[in-house]
């Protein structure tokens, strides 16, 4: 009944599977074992008792030498005597070397069963006699023993005897002694032993039978216990951990399953947070998307906003009061261009220009800048690393990082407190980035920068970097701040990690990629604008306001204009006047045909021709589009009058 409440399902049971091989598995190597033992003690007892007849016949032999010497069976009577006394002697002989019987006696228990005969000495004494050695023969029921009688004795003493270590003097055998020992005693001997070999083996077989029964119930119920927490599991009922009765494997297992299933609820909370992460994350990327998608129409506006407002702006006298008025259209027209530019950085749509460049000299170079951006009951402290950090940056994109930052820390403190910058290196392997968000590993350059202020709940650290939100009051923050420096940052192939708690500040730390490189050293070139000298740009420009502002600009600098709208009449206009054409101004998103493929046609007439490209869409969305190679002349919408004619003459000038 015990085995039923261990293996319930019996014919598909592993315990009982387990119990069934084990147990045979015991039972073999009882029954080996068994025999293995009943064969060497046999063969030891076997052995011991001719060994003891060969020793009985040495002594007998050694015992009667006088008596057969001088043929007189008086003096054979005691020796022979002495010998019937030992157990299991039936038949003692004594013949001469000739072969005269000299004296034969049997054991009284021989006597009493007469029926029992004894082969007659004459039958082995032709083949004994030819042997100095003593010889064992073997019957069905009994042991025949022939020693030689020597004249002189073959052992120097009784100790030699026992040894059978003859002496190497020269003898003469005078006679031979036969002894018969009875193998009924071997018999019982042996009987004994096969039955304590059986009684052995029983024992084996039930302590282990009993012991295979322990491990499978110590291992049978874990796991039914465990089976029942896995269909639990299934049925999505709440689980309870599985009892660790012990330290051993199964006590293990059962740990083991335990912490699995922690480790799977752990992982479904994580699956959650991390698929709000994800979410998040491609909330951020579609408002990027967004913002790079827009920039296009946005940036063409501005651009006939600002250039024909700077235009006017040169055109009015200082004291005309209509002046004002243009310089809040400038004014206005420069905060959206700031607008849409932190857009872009945020959605990580913004041209930048990264050169290797000393984290901790960009640092060095903004210091006094950050240092009137905070009040004066704040301590500002700086700690750069000793050792260079290069990075790939852009140095002024760095700046805007830095000043927003520092700018939130300082919001942060609005009753005084310390603000430190500081920067290090540190080697990032595989495991500390996120499943969301992955990096290369290797060395990076970081700048921390820590203030003492208010902090941030979780709440609010999970939703800074979200565009237009902020916690400022109305009017004091657009909330895109951490958004640009996001972007930025993201833009650079680095990372921000955020460490807050109510009361207690906050620390940012920006990571970079560290290069192997030398930084680049800061040139500044200053471009003279000077007056065209006739030469002939091809404008192409699907948005009209811009066109005009275009033309308009180059012809009042000395310039002569041909218009396209698309890229296909640029191509027309173009092999039109290919003679008289210096330079092509090109929009590299047009309808029908882009501006690059437009000024590959053209160089099929004239290689040498000078491009300039100019665009309202972000640098990554051109290369994506694959219509702008790296290296050619570009300049961005919304752009200064002043600027697209100091680009044009640096073109020109190639």
């Amino acid at each position: 009944m015990a085995l039923f409440t261990v293996f319930p399902t019996r014919r598909n049971s592993f315990g009982l599977k387990f119990f069934v091989l084990f147990a045979v598995f015991i039972a073999g190597i009882s029954l080996s074992f068994t025999l293995l033992f009943f064969h060497y003690q046999r063969a030891a007892l076997e052995e011991n008792m001719t060994g003891e007849g060969l020793l009985l016949a040495r002594l007998l032999a050694y015992n009667v030498r006088l008596g057969v010497f001088t043929e007189n069976s008086e003096l054979l009577k005691d020796p022979i005597g002495g010998i019937l006394q030992h157990e299991g002697v039936l038949f003692v002989t004594v013949v001469s070397a000739e072969g005269t019987l000299l004296r034969e006696e049997a054991h009284p228990s021989v006597l009493k069963t007469p029926e029992r005969g004894f082969p007659h000495w004459s039958t082995r004494f032709g083949q004994v006699r030819k042997t100095s050695a003593p010889q064992v023969f073997q019957g069905s029921d009994t042991y025949e023993f022939w020693a030689p009688v020597v004249s002189t004795a073959q052992f120097t003493s009784t100790e030699s005897l026992y040894l059978a270590a003859p002496s190497h003097e020269t003898t003469r055998i005078t006679g031979f002694v036969r002894i018969i020992l009875d193998k009924e005693p071997l018999r019982i001997k042996l009987k004994a032993l096969l039955l304590k070999s059986i009684t052995l083996a029983s024992v084996f077989l039930v302590l282990g039978t009993v012991f295979t029964y322990v491990i499978v119930r110590r291992i049978t119920r874990p796991l039914n216990r465990l089976t029942e927490g896995l269909k639990k599991l299934e049925r999505g009922e709440t689980f309870e951990p599985v009892l660790v009765e012990s330290k051993d494997e199964v006590g293990r297992l059962a740990s083991a399953f335990n912490h699995l299933v922690e480790t799977l609820q752990a992982r479904e909370a994580e699956k959650e947070f991390l698929a709000e992460e994800l979410r998040h994350a491609q909330k951020m990327e579609a408002v990027g998307t967004l913002a790079g998608g827009v920039a296009h129409d946005f940036n063409n506006i501005l651009t006939a906003i600002v250039g024909f407002g700077t235009l006017l702006q040169r055109s009015l006298k200082n004291d005309n009061p209509y002046r004002i008025y243009v310089d809040q259209i400038l004014i206005a027209s420069d905060r959206a261009t700031t607008l849409v530019k932190r857009l872009l950085a945020f959605g990580r749509k913004q041209v930048i220009n990264p050169r290797p460049t000393n984290l901790n000299d960009i640092i060095k170079s903004i210091e006094k800048l950050l240092a009137r951006l905070i009040s004066e009951d704040i301590e500002f402290r700086i700690s750069l690393a000793d050792e260079p950090l290069i990075c790939q940056v852009d140095t002024g994109q760095i700046d805007q990082i830095l000043i927003n930052l520092v700018t939130n820390a300082r919001d942060a403190m609005p009753g005084g407190g310390s603000l430190t910058i500081a920067t290090r290196s540190e080697y990032l392997d595989e495991d500390f980035f996120g499943p969301v968000e992955k990096g290369m590993p290797g060395r990076y350059g970081i700048i921390s920068i820590a203030d003492s202020g208010i902090g941030m709940d979780e709440e609010t650290r999970a939703r800074i970097f979200d565009p237009f939100f902020t916690t400022k009051e109305v009017g004091k923050g657009t909330g895109l701040g951490l958004s640009m420096a996001y972007g930025i940052i993201k833009q650079h192939e680095g990372f921000v990690t955020v460490e807050t708690s109510p009361g207690e500040g906050t620390t940012f730390h920006v990571y970079f990629p560290l290069i192997q490189a030398a930084a680049a050293p800061e040139t500044t070139e200053f471009v003279q604008v000077g007056r065209g000298n006739r030469e002939t740009i091809l404008v192409a420009e699907d948005d009209k306001a811009v066109r005009k502002l275009a033309k308009h600009i180059l012809e009042r600098s000395g310039y002569e204009v041909i218009e396209a709208v698309d890229g296909t009449e640029a191509v027309k206009r173009f092999r039109e006047y290919a003679g008289k054409i210096d330079m092509v101004l090109l929009d590299v998103v047009m309808p029908k045909q882009n501006g690059q493929a437009a000024y590959e046609e053209m160089k099929l007439t004239k290689p040498d021709l000078k491009a300039l490209y100019i665009s309202g869409y972000t640098q990554d969305i051109i290369n994506r589009k694959g219509v702008l190679e790296e290296g050619f002349n570009f300049i961005a919408k919304p752009v200064n009058p002043y600027e697209l004619l100091a680009k044009v003459q640096e073109v020109l000038s190639q």
